[in-house]
């Protein structure tokens, strides 16, 4: 049973019963107004004992219930529905608060059309999008999103913002691998499919941001756990204000004891920080990893794969044993490696123009690719990659670079990479340090390689040659020296210390949050310090809520028992005012901190 839905129908009743009850006493038929106000107190009445027994939990209903009794029995109708009213109204309005910052993951979802044009025998055929499988050709006119990752057909010219975060249209290249969600601003052009809908970019980033939004931090669950005791410790103080200050005065403390509005303050903060960030390509594992990234003091920075992400360059290919021609046979490894988006992946591809007709492809996260290119099977990896496939660990013969691996019908070749590091990249190295954080880069490469690219950014503790132990050591070692670590790596061969971390970030794989990493950075390690700042951003925005939540719910209690404020404005302020005050404060102070 859907029992949110059962709470809007439930304050929805409520209200009109209210409003009911309300013009009922103005027309002096006052009977019917308090058997509104006693129905009213039976529907809370029984929704706290279903949350008691289904939830074992002790829910705001059960105070509302309480007050609404104490209001009927004692004949103070008028009021009581008044408070009755603005009840069902605010917490109607705190679901519509709280959805508000899914919003902006929603709109990511209805870009992609439910319906796109396939090309088919030289025909436009017009299906469900969830229907469009890898090898599907798809026209994608101007203004459409792209349905699916692929390869893009024709040159184009799109608008990445959902994807990247870019502000001006990209022109990029036929041949080349292209995202779902990718909006096309120029002419149509046509799109193979590599991928299914389910699994392309935006679609995983959008189901995996609204997955792991129920994850809550220590605050919220700290809150959470406390609720219960707090519900009972008001009824407690409203127990003894009864006897000690008469009713209307004791109801107050019910009023505005309640502590939903600390609930809903720290979730609509959560929300709200976790959708801006996967519009922005970055993943976070609920409110936990918020918390985190907003403690950190130290980064670890992995080298291959993370801090070179997108800057690798063939430089040379070794044929180790087969054919010691490559005529045309680099174009087909090329035309597999399109359909990738790992980083070694787009190198190969921009090195050399993809030919070939791309059947199959299967990607084995971390490791490399199978797939049919015109009839031929392609191995396309790292040397663990060939050696579960083949039985065979060749040999590396690029000694100071790195090292990618094809298998094509006997045939196996080493392609070199050199490495760079992008001005994206450093600029995000600078942005962090400006931060304050303290960058440390670990690798498993040689000590000349890993210097020569710390020198470069400017980096003063690094550590080479390490192996995957090794690096829990580094770890707990930087931990100890400066604090929390986050460590940046590319979720497979860092996987032990992403675990070990105090926030494991994976770059470039979606699915690396599921089961590993604290957070991904789709678009690679340039978005980290946006991860950082809006980490920070949020553990101001959670405090500034429930403070002003706080004070709110003091100013009305003390203005209440002393007889300052009626108690329907007591109602409006004491809980559900708080909790609005607290939810917009908690998002205002995220909206005016974070710069993304």
């Amino acid at each position: 049973m859907d029992y949110g839905h059962v709470e809007k129908k439930v304050f929805m009743v409520n209200g009109l019963l209210s409003v009911l009850g309300i013009l009922l006493w103005f027309l002096g038929i006052q009977e019917v107004s308090i058997a509104s106000l006693w129905v009213i107190t039976l529907i809370l009445s029984l929704a706290a004992v279903r949350e008691l027994v289904l939830e074992r939990r002790l829910t705001v209903e059960l105070l509302m219930a309480i007050v609404g009794f104490m209001l009927a029995y004692h004949g103070i109708v008028f009021e009581g529905l008044i408070i009755m009213l603005l009840y069902s109204f605010a917490e109607t309005l705190e679901v519509q608060v709280e959805k508000l910052a899914l919003r902006r993951l929603e709109e990511a979802k209805r870009l992609i059309p439910k319906r796109v044009r396939v090309v088919r025998d030289g025909s436009i055929d017009e299906v469900d999008a969830s229907k469009v499988k890898p090898g599907d050709v798809v026209l994608v006119r101007k203004g459409e999103a792209v349905p699916v990752d692929g390869v893009l057909l024709d040159t184009g010219v799109f608008d990445l913002r959902l994807i990247t975060g870019e502000s001006e249209p990209v022109t990029i290249e036929g041949g080349r691998a292209i995202e779902s969600g990718a909006i096309n601003v120029g002419q149509p052009v046509k799109v193979k499919a590599v991928k299914s809908p389910l699994e392309s970019t935006i679609q995983r980033i959008v189901s995996s941001a609204l997955e792991l939004l129920r994850e809550k931090g220590a605050t919220q669950r700290l809150i959470d756990r406390l609720a219960p005791y707090m519900i009972v410790i008001v009824i407690g103080a409203f127990s003894a204000a009864y006897i000690t200050l008469g009713p209307e005065k004791s109801v107050v403390l019910l009023l505005a004891g309640c502590p939903s509005a600390f609930i809903i303050a720290s979730s609509a903060a959560t929300s709200y920080s976790i959708a801006t960030l996967a519009t922005r390509g970055i993943v976070a594992r609920g409110g936990r990893s918020l918390e985190a990234a907003g403690k950190i003091k130290a980064v670890i920075l992995d080298k291959t794969g993370t801090i070179t992400m997108g800057t690798l360059k063939p430089s040379r290919v070794v044929v180790l044993s087969g054919a010691a021609s490559q005529d045309g046979l680099l174009n087909l490894v090329a035309a597999a490696a399109s359909t990738s988006l790992h980083p070694l992946s787009i190198a190969i591809a921009r090195h050399w123009r993809p030919m070939g007709n791309v059947e199959k492809v299967e990607e084995v996260p971390g490791r490399g690719l199978r797939a049919i290119v015109s009839g031929r099977t392609l191995l396309l990896g790292s040397e663990r990659f060939l050696e579960e496939e083949l039985g065979y660990r060749p040999e590396n013969p690029c000694v100071d670079e790195v090292t990618v691996f094809v298998h094509v019908d006997g045939t196996i070749l080493a392609v070199c990479m050199s490495e760079e590091v992008n001005e994206k990249t450093k600029e995000a190295i600078h942005e962090m340090k400006r931060m304050g954080l303290k960058l440390v880069l670990a690798s498993g490469d040689r000590r000349n390689k890993v210097e020569k690219i710390a020198r470069e950014l400017g980096i003063d503790e690094y550590y080479a040659e390490l192996k995957p132990e090794d690096k829990l050591e580094i770890v707990s070692k930087v931990r100890g020296k400066y604090g929390p670590v986050s460590m940046i790596g590319d979720g497979v061969n860092d996987l032990e210390a992403l675990a070990a971390s105090d926030l494991g970030v994976a770059v470039g794989n979606i699915d690396a949050v599921r089961n590993l990493a604290d957070a991904v950075l789709v678009n690679g390690v340039a978005d980290a310090p946006r991860l950082y700042r809006m980490g920070r951003s949020y553990l101001a925005g959670l405090k500034a809520g429930l403070v002003a939540a706080a004070i709110v719910k003091l100013a009305v209690i003390m203005l209440g028992i002393g007889g300052s404020i009626p108690l329907w404005l007591v109602a409006l302020l004491g809980d559900d005012g708080s909790t609005i005050i607290g939810t917009v404060a908690a998002v205002a102070v995220i909206l005016l901190t974070y710069r993304g």
